[in-house]
């Protein structure tokens, strides 16, 4: 019986391939070269980023990387790959099927993570980041336009590539564009990622970009060629260095443990420890868009009162989640639920971890499982204001869940 092959638009479409500058914005000095896809000329699919759009409405975006993927290993984008960086944005999904026969090849491999995925599935999003890194990939926050979502995938993704969308520069100036410039200059000057505005179609939109906080761009101001080779005499600058990414691996260790090792630990009551905690709560309202994760030992310590309070602090947030033991795994409102494992060290800790753009802390307390009344119970605890610590902090909670 002959093979049959599943029709889709995606795999039987004619496709052709253009490359795009990515220029310095300050000069229009060539960095490098997107190879992007487009559609027949004449349809409504006939620009890549009408292409691109049409994909993920019909969820057909792997099959278009894929494609992306096949077509970077021809010999004219490969020359072009000898003299330039070659982008080839996949997105992140693409890297559980991806093998080694990239090696051979000359073009770098861009994960990207769309601002979404990450608010479905953090802990999902998060351990393909990871597996991305250790092959080698080079991971980008695309289409980035909230101040919201920024704080949330720059700290706990620490991307190497940052695109804002392009209808970020085709607004009008706004104060959660603002805000964005505001987070995302507190995150490339920690971390040196580079960051590329889309949709620099003209002079003014090249300005906006530049006070965004873009350093490169792409658009119609740099219009994409099909022949690299008319390329070949524009001026070059080398793009920066990747990846950027710092923080170091938390193997799946615990907030306690990661941070008393460079803090001396002391002695506290529960008492005084929930009204600590409370005090970072409110931090994280009204710092806006922070990560805030508590692990809270067992489903009974997580009262009903205190999912009130976390339900109307994480309207103000970019992510929240809760976990202990007998939690269920739901959403409760924009609060992530999971159940903790009851044979994992974490239930012997309470934690409550704040990530934001402009600020980060840690307290967690580790139980000495003292007799006495439940306010008077003792814990060993630390508090931190490191950055890094806590962004290790957040990935050790959260890698439990990958």
């Amino acid at each position: 019986m002959a093979e049959t092959r599943s029709f889709t638009l995606f795999n039987d479409l004619e496709l052709h391939m253009q490359f795009a500058p990515v220029c310095r914005l300050s000069d229009g000095a060539l960095a490098a070269v997107e190879l992007q896809l487009r559609g027949p000329a004449g349809t409504r699919l006939a620009t890549a980023a009408a292409l691109k759009r049409a994909a993920r409405l019909v969820e057909e975006h792997p099959v278009l990387d894929e494609r992306k993927r096949k077509m970077a290993t021809h010999p004219r984008a490969q020359s072009l790959a000898k003299i330039l960086p070659l982008l080839v944005n996949l997105d992140l999904e693409l890297i559980d099927n991806l093998d080694d026969e990239t090696t051979q090849t000359l073009e770098r491999h861009v994960m990207v993570i769309v601002p979404d995925s990450v608010e479905r599935s953090p802990q999902r999003t998060l351990a393909r980041v990871a597996r991305a890194r250790a092959a080698g990939k080079i991971i980008c926050v695309d289409g980035l336009v909230r101040s919201e979502h920024a704080a949330t995938l720059l700290s706990l993704v620490e991307p190497d590539i940052i695109v804002t969308g392009a209808e970020l520069l085709a607004k009008q100036a706004t104060a959660d564009a603002a805000q964005l410039a505001h987070a995302l200059a507190a995150h490339t000057e920690r971390s040196h990622a580079v960051v590329i505005a889309e949709g620099v179609d003209d002079e003014s939109a090249r300005v906006t970009a530049q006070t965004m906080g873009a350093a490169f761009g792409i658009g119609d101001l740099y219009p994409p060629v099909s022949d690299p080779s008319t390329l070949a005499s524009r001026t070059i600058v080398p793009l920066p260095d990747m990846p950027v990414w710092t923080t170091p691996d938390s193997e799946k260790s615990t907030p306690y443990r990661i941070a008393s090792t460079s803090i001396e630990p002391r002695m506290g009551n529960k008492r005084l420890l929930i009204e600590m905690s409370k005090a970072l709560e409110h931090q994280a309202a009204i710092g806006g868009a922070a990560i805030v994760l508590g692990t809270f030992q067992f489903a009974e310590h997580f009262t009903p009162r205190t999912a009130k309070r976390w339900r109307e602090m994480s309207t103000k947030t970019g992510l929240a989640g809760v976990y202990g033991v007998g939690l269920p795994d739901v959403r409760d409102g924009n609060v992530h639920r999971a159940p903790l494992s009851p044979e994992d060290d974490l239930i012997n800790e309470w934690n409550v971890a704040v990530l934001g753009p402009h600020f980060a802390a840690l307290l967690s307390a580790r139980d000495q499982h003292d007799a006495g009344p439940d306010l008077e119970r003792t814990f060993e605890f630390v508090q931190t204001y490191d950055r890094m610590t806590v962004t290790q902090a957040v990935h050790s909670i959260l890698a439990r869940f990958a």
